[in-house]
């Protein structure tokens, strides 16, 4: 796959894997039922090149991309997806539902590969420190 496109994969995967669903004339507010946390504005799309982050944190363990070697990913890969407020504000530790992994196993490998961690996935600082690299990053139920 070209290196220019690979990136675009994983947000064409996501919502091919969304259920198919006919969404209300304005979409239900998401981070409203949340901790009274009101419906975000937007999505912001971080990217990050691997090589200069794994080479100025020198940061490497068995799970994280930084350690793949040769097989390190070689183009810009996704940082985050995150919901956000216009005011600069975003949705933070969400509760309103918990982290199911299954529910994305079958988008596993794409996402280590587009999406990888590359901070030895620390555990979330929402709920109580609990929780994988997936659970702080899926943080949005849409309904």
């Amino acid at each position: 796959m070209p290196p220019l496109t690979s990136w675009l994969v994983l947000p064409i995967l996501v919502l091919l894997a969304a259920p198919a669903t006919t969404p209300p004339a304005r979409a239900s507010p998401v981070a409203s039922s949340f901790d009274g946390q009101r419906e975000f504005d937007y999505f912001k799309l971080a990217l990050q090149w691997p090589g200069t982050y794994c080479k100025r944190t020198r940061s490497c363990c068995p799970t994280n991309g930084c350690c793949r070697g040769s097989n390190s990913p070689a183009v810009f890969t996704i940082h985050g997806l995150w919901p956000d407020y216009n005011d600069g504000s975003w949705p933070s530790c969400c509760s309103g539902s918990s982290f199911d992994p299954k529910e994305i196993s079958t988008l596993t490998n794409a996402l280590e590969q587009y999406w990888p961690s590359l901070s030895c996935s620390k555990p979330s600082l929402c709920h109580g420190g609990k929780g994988t690299f997936w659970a702080h990053e899926v943080v949005v139920e849409i309904n």
